[in-house]
């Protein structure tokens, strides 16, 4: 009676050890949705973002922030409207900005879009536009006006050309840019220059320039100048510009989020590269960042994870404890991820000694009265370290299946616009990354097969032990040693079990390891079985016969004497 409650209070503080591991939120291939809320809390909200933009009369960001969020704030609305009524021509700008207004006042044609572009499609509006910023002082503003009429473009015609209405529209509003002041002078110059090359028909800057007036229009036929201006200034390379622009064109029907997002980041680049390298998850991943505030899209985006989803067993289990979940461990995680993943590993592992202490004080009971090996013996403190790293790997395992997969995903066959840049760069480090994820996959199976063998080893090191500290006779001991025979190959059909179930897997996909894992556990089974039997059992069993020969000896000899 005192074993079975031992027992049974063993696998209770196993099991709240193991559910205390389960609310540590840090995961190894992805982050939980607590560490990223917490984060947002702890950043600016995104109703103190939409007051930012509002307070500053940025109507056009306001409203793209506000519809991307999805929050509904009627004083923030009313405050909109009272602008727009002080100020009708905000509904065509998105905000104040005196260049884009005095080209407003110079312009006759009624406007019915709030892009930009779509307003300096009209030849009148582009002459006036031009000649408004002929007047300029600013040097690389003259730069830009001397390419209007560049030859040797590829994709867009020269501004004379009859068909040149879009390239012109971009070179205009790329100057207007520059003399609001929205880009910052390093990159100005650099825009200048870059046009100087172009203007001297330098083939590489030619293109140069075509691309980055590309990128302007494929962002200017979206948005109202205010936030058009708004990405300028937070642009700090032509890449970056690059790379807003090939969001926009790969997924026109998210302006509003992509925007935002890159409002709240102020990293182009992070977002460009998180959404091409998640391209399932990642849109809907930054549309749950984005309504808990900045500070939450820009830990997603560091982390360059996944927000953690479990199937439907997990979820259910975790949804239950989550309520018990102190906020100490989301911080931990959220300050540290390495440091989380230290406590559930160290908590999980306790659970594991737990279980191990209990299933060793049910097998002692369920063998009476029969000598056993003492606990502090160093086979038993093996097994039961190896037992808790079986038992870390498989809850982590089961609640977290993705470590077992490969992060390269198989290919979508639904018809889609792509990264174009960011097909290239996968084409070239595909290979490369591709390996070192196999490798990964495949060293946590094959060190799973690895401590269950030696979890058998132990076994079998015991009890060998126990058969040795017995009082009994040699030839017993060897009849023990028999009777035992299947426990000693037990290693064997372990390994050719591993091996099998782990092809069965492998074809049904999943698990995504190569197939040298699997043919692991069967060599790990025969090695651990060999050692076993040709390093210890051997050896004893050869003593036990030699044993039992010197105690038959005597009475033999007497018996010949007698006759």
């Amino acid at each position: 009676m005192v074993a079975f409650i031992k027992t049974i209070t063993l696998l209770l503080i196993a099991s709240c050890l193991a559910m205390a591991a389960l609310l540590v939120p840090a995961h190894i291939r992805s982050i939980d949705q607590s560490v990223i809320e917490l984060a947002g809390a702890n950043g600016t909200s995104v109703e103190n973002k939409l007051w930012e933009e509002v307070n500053a009369a940025y109507i056009g960001p306001a409203q793209r922030i506000a519809a991307a969020t999805q929050i509904e704030a009627p004083l923030l609305q009313a405050r909109i409207v009272e602008l727009l009524q002080k100020n009708p021509d905000f509904s065509l700008t998105g905000g104040p900005d005196r260049s884009f207004e005095d080209y407003l006042k110079s312009s006759v044609n009624s406007r019915r879009a709030a892009a930009v572009i779509p307003q300096l499609l009209p030849r009148v509006e582009r002459a006036a536009l031009s000649a408004t910023l002929a007047t300029s002082n600013n040097r690389n503003i003259a730069a830009l006006l001397n390419i209007r009429d560049l030859t040797g473009l590829l994709r867009l015609h020269p501004a004379s050309h009859a068909a040149g209405a879009p390239y012109d529209s971009g070179v205009l509003t790329l100057a207007l840019l520059i003399e609001g002041g929205h880009f910052q002078p390093a990159l100005a110059q650099q825009i200048g220059n870059l046009a100087t090359l172009a203007a001297s028909r330098n083939p590489d800057a030619v293109i140069a320039c075509e691309d980055f007036v590309i990128g302007t229009l494929s962002l200017g036929r979206q948005l109202d100048y205010r936030s058009l201006a708004s990405l300028a200034e937070m642009t700090k390379t032509l890449n970056d510009w690059s790379q807003m622009a090939s969001l926009f064109r790969a997924q026109p029907e998210r302006i509003d989020e992509n925007f935002t997002a890159l409002l709240f980041t102020q990293d182009p680049d992070g977002l460009y590269t998180y959404l091409a390298e998640h391209d399932e998850t990642g849109n809907t991943d930054i549309d749950l960042a984005l309504r808990n505030g900045s500070a939450a899209v820009s830990k997603l985006i560091d982390s360059d994870l996944p927000i953690y989803r479990p199937s439907t067993l997990p979820a259910t289990i975790l949804t239950t404890l989550a309520p018990y979940r102190p906020e100490s461990f989301v911080a931990i995680t959220l300050q540290q991820n390495a440091l989380g993943k230290l406590l559930k590993f160290a908590l999980l592992f306790l659970a594991g000694l737990a279980f191990a202490f209990a299933m060793g004080s049910a097998w002692r009971a369920s063998i009476g009265n029969i000598t056993t090996v003492s606990r502090t013996n160093p086979m038993v403190m093996a097994r039961d370290i190896l037992i808790s790293l079986v038992v870390v790997l498989t809850i982590w395992t089961f609640f977290e299946p993705d470590i077992l997969k490969s992060q390269e995903t198989a290919p979508d066959n639904t018809p889609r616009i792509e990264f174009a840049v960011a097909d290239s760069l996968s084409a070239i480090k595909s290979p490369v990354k591709a390996m070192q994820e196999l490798n990964q996959v495949t060293l946590l199976v094959l060190a799973l097969f690895f401590i269950i063998q030696l979890v058998i080893y132990s076994f079998g090191l015991i009890k060998l032990r126990e058969i040795s500290k017995q009082q009994l006779s040699a030839d017993m001991k060897i009849k023990l040693l028999d009777n035992e025979e299947n426990l000693f190959d037990f290693g064997l059909y372990v390994g050719l079990g591993g091996t099998v179930l782990s092809l069965i897997l492998v074809a049904v996909g999943i698990v995504e390891a190569s197939l040298m894992a699997a043919y692991a556990s069967t060599l790990f089974g025969i090695l651990f079985t060999a050692m076993l039997k040709v390093m210890h059992l051997r050896p004893y069993r050869r003593k036990l016969i030699l044993e039992a020969g010197s105690n038959e000896a005597p009475s033999t000899l007497m018996k010949n004497i007698e006759l």
